[in-house]
C-alpha cells in the first residue's frame, strides 16, 4: 500500500534533513503506530506517505516514495485524496465550511454524485464518527474534540483504501477514545482500510496496533510487534515513548519482561502474593487554610449569544491559593467555557466569580491562559521574542522558563515553524515567564511526549511550590490521578463531582457520566482485590508489602 525506499527530506530553511534515509513497507490492510518525540519527523513522514512532499513542498527530497505501487509524484492531488485520507494534528486546518453537513459533503458534491447519495452518505459518515443530529451545527459551535472528528468524517465520506491521522484521539475524553478506536478498528477489519495512526498516547492505544514505527531525530529506530516494544525501550527515555502503566509497574517490582496486558500481570502477581493482602491506610487529600481563597464561583450560569441551551448550569465552587484542580468531563461538557470566565473572556450570564480577592476585571491582569487553541497565541518571529513578550519579565525568567521547557536550543527559531507540541510548551514558557498568580490551562499535554509531559508536570510543581493556583482541562486520568489535589467533574454543563483525586476515581458513577476511564493501577487492584489505588508507586509499595508479609 504504502513503501518508502531510503528516503529522507530536508525543508528548504533547514541546514539539516528532518527525515533521513527511512525504509518503509506497510502492506494493505495493516494497523500500524507511529511513535516518537515531539519535532522527530513523524508528521513530515506522514505528509511523505500521501504525496504531499515533494509534490506541495519546497524542500530536497532524495529516495523514492511508492503509493498502491506506483511512484507517488505521478498522482494528482484528487487522485491521492480517493486512495489515501489524511487527517492532520489541527482540524482546523481543513475545515472550512459553515456547518458540519457542508464540511462533510463538500468533497462528494466535487466528485458530482447525486445529492440523495451524498445526504445518505454524510448521515452515515457522521454517525459513525459520533456527529449524528449535528450536521446544522455551526462548526465555531463544536469542541475541538468535536472538530476533530468532523475532520475524520470529511476524509471518510470518499471512501479512502488508506487512512493517516496525526493524533486522532489528543482532543477526545476517554471513554470517546475507547469508542473512536473500535471504529478505526471496524474500518480496517470490515473494510479493508489500511490505518497508519500517529500518536504521542500510545500507552492507551497500543492494543489495537499490532504493529508500531518508532522514531529518533529524524531516523527510523523501530519498526516490529507492538508487545515487544516496552522491552526495547527499556532505559532509553530519550526515546520520548510513554509506556503502559502496568509496564512501569513491571519495571519497579522486577517482572521481565514486561507486560503491557493487566490480566497477564495480575495473574503473575497473584501467584507471586498466594494469599497475602496487607492492610492499607492511603494517602489523605491536603486541605487548603481559611483565607486562602483564589477563585470563588457562586451559582453561575452561562449561554452564548444566540444559543438555545445552557452551556453551564448553576456551577459552585472555590478554589484555594496554591492548588492544582483538574477539571473533566466529556467533550461539549463546558470545561472551555469555563475557563474563558475565569479569564474575563466571557461574563456569567447569572451568578458572579471572585478571581484572587477582587473581580475578574480588576484581576484578570494577574491570570495567564493557555487556550485550547494554542497557535492562535503565536505573535513573534521567534521563540526568545514569544517568551519575552508582554510585561513583568526579566532575562533570568525567560532563560529560566526556556531551560525547564527544553525549548534553549530553539529560541532562534520561527514558533509556527515547529511542531504542535514544541509550538505548546512555546506559549506555557510565555506564560510562566510572567509570573502570573493563575494559571488556566486547556489540555496543556496535548501532543506532548513522554519526556516533555515530565517537563511541563516538573514545571507546575515549581510553579504551585512558589504560591501559584493551576487550573487545567485534561481528559488524561492518569495526569490528573497524578498531579491534581482536587477533580472537578463536568456532565453537560453542571458540576457533578468535586473531590480529591481517589474519591472522584472511585466513584464509578461519576467518572461514567463524565466519560472518563478506570486509572489502569485501579482496574488491576480490583482484579487483584487490592484497596483502592490510584498510580504505581502506590500498588507496587504495596506488593511489596505483601511480599514481605508472606515471607
Amino acid at each position: 500500500m504504502i513503501k518508502l525506499e531510503n528516503v529522507s527530506f530536508r525543508y528548504e530553511q533547514r541546514a539539516q534533513a528532518t527525515v533521513k534515509n527511512i525504509d518503509l513497507d506497510i502492506k494493505p490492510g495493516e494497523r500500524v503506530l507511529l511513535a516518537g518525540r515531539t519535532g522527530c519527523g513523524k508528521s513530515t513522514l506522514l505528509k511523505i506517505m500521501n504525496g504531499l512532499i515533494p509534490s506541495c513542498s519546497s524542500g530536497e527530497f532524495t529516495g523514492c516514495a511508492y503509493l498502491d505501487g506506483r511512484p507517488t509524484h505521478v498522482f494528482s492531488p484528487s487522485q491521492l485524496g480517493k486512495i489515501v485520507g489524511t487527517v492532520y494534528q489541527n482540524p482546523d486546518d481543513q475545515l472550512f465550511a459553515m456547518t458540519a453537513g457542508d464540511e462533510a459533503a463538500f468533497a462528494l458534491e466535487n466528485q458530482g454524485l447525486p445529492p440523495e447519495e451524498i445526504k445518505a452518505r454524510v448521515e452515515e459518515t457522521l454517525h459513525k464518527v459520533g456527529l449524528a443530529g449535528l450536521a446544522e451545527r455551526n462548526i465555531h459551535a463544536l469542541s475541538g474534540g468535536q472538530r476533530k472528528r468532523l475532520a475524520l468524517a470529511s476524509v471518510l465520506v470518499t471512501r479512502p483504501r488508506a487512512l493517516i491521522l496525526d493524533e486522532p484521539v489528543s482532543q477526545l475524553n476517554p471513554q470517546a477514545v475507547s469508542g473512536f478506536l473500535d471504529f478505526l478498528l471496524e474500518l480496517n477489519l470490515v473494510h479493508g482500510i489500511t490505518l497508519i495512526v500517529v500518536e504521542h498516547r500510545v500507552h492507551e492505544l497500543a492494543a489495537y496496533f499490532p504493529r508500531l514505527c518508532l522514531m529518533s531525530e529524524g531516523s527510523l529506530v523501530y519498526d516490529g510487534k507492538t508487545d515487544d516494544v516496552w522491552s526495547f525501550i527499556e532505559g532509553k527515555g530519550f526515546l520520548g515513548l510513554r509506556e503502559p502503566q502496568c509496564v512501569t509497574l513491571c519495571r519497579r517490582l522486577g517482572i521481565s519482561p514486561p507486560l503491557a496486558d493487566a490480566g497477564l500481570l495480575a495473574e503473575k502477581i497473584s501467584a507471586g502474593l498466594g494469599g497475602q493482602r496487607p492492610a492499607y491506610e492511603g494517602n489523605l487529600p491536603s486541605l487548603c487554610k481559611p483565607g486562602e481563597r483564589a477563585i470563588l464561583a457562586d451559582r453561575v450560569s452561562f449561554t452564548y449569544p444566540g444559543g438555545q441551551k445552557a452551556v453551564l448550569k448553576d456551577v459552585s465552587f472555590a478554589v484555594c491559593q496554591g492548588e492544582t484542580v483538574a477539571i473533566m468531563g466529556n467533550n461539549g461538557a463546558g470545561k472551555s467555557t469555563l475557563l474563558n470566565l475565569l479569564a474575563g473572556l466571557e461574563q456569567p450570564g447569572v451568578g458572579s466569580i471572585e478571581l484572587l480577592g477582587g473581580s475578574v476585571k480588576k484581576n484578570r491582569h494577574n491570570v495567564a491562559y493557555l487556550r485550547q487553541e494554542p497557535d492562535l497565541m503565536l505573535l513573534c518571529q521567534s521563540v526568545r521574542e514569544e517568551i519575552a513578550f508582554g510585561p513583568g519579565k526579566t532575562a533570568e525568567s525567560i532563560a529560566d522558563t526556556a531551560e525547564k521547557l527544553g525549548l534553549t536550543k530553539l529560541m532562534a527559531d520561527y514558533p509556527l515553524a515547529l511542531s504542535k507540541g514544541q509550538r505548546l510548551r512555546v506559549i506555557l514558557a510565555a506564560l510562566l515567564a510572567g509570573q502570573p498568580g493563575l494559571l488556566l490551562l486547556d489540555e496543556p499535554t496535548t501532543g506532548q511526549d513522554c519526556q516533555s509531559l515530565l517537563d511541563i508536570k516538573d514545571l507546575l510543581s515549581f510553579y504551585r511550590e512558589q504560591g501559584g493556583t493551576v487550573l487545567f482541562c485534561t481528559h488524561d486520568t492518569e495526569l490528573a490521578a497524578e498531579i491534581a489535589g482536587r477533580v472537578l467533574v463536568f456532565e453537560e454543563g453542571v458540576l457533578i463531582k468535586d473531590g480529591p483525586p481517589h474519591e472522584v476515581f472511585t466513584d464509578c458513577e461519576a467518572t461514567g457520566r463524565g466519560g472518563l476511564n478506570t486509572l489502569p493501577m485501579l482496574g488491576l487492584g480490583r482484579l487483584l482485590s487490592f484497596p483502592p489505588m490510584l498510580n504505581v508507586e502506590e500498588v507496587a509499595g504495596y506488593v511489596r508489602a505483601a511480599s514481605m508479609g508472606r515471607g
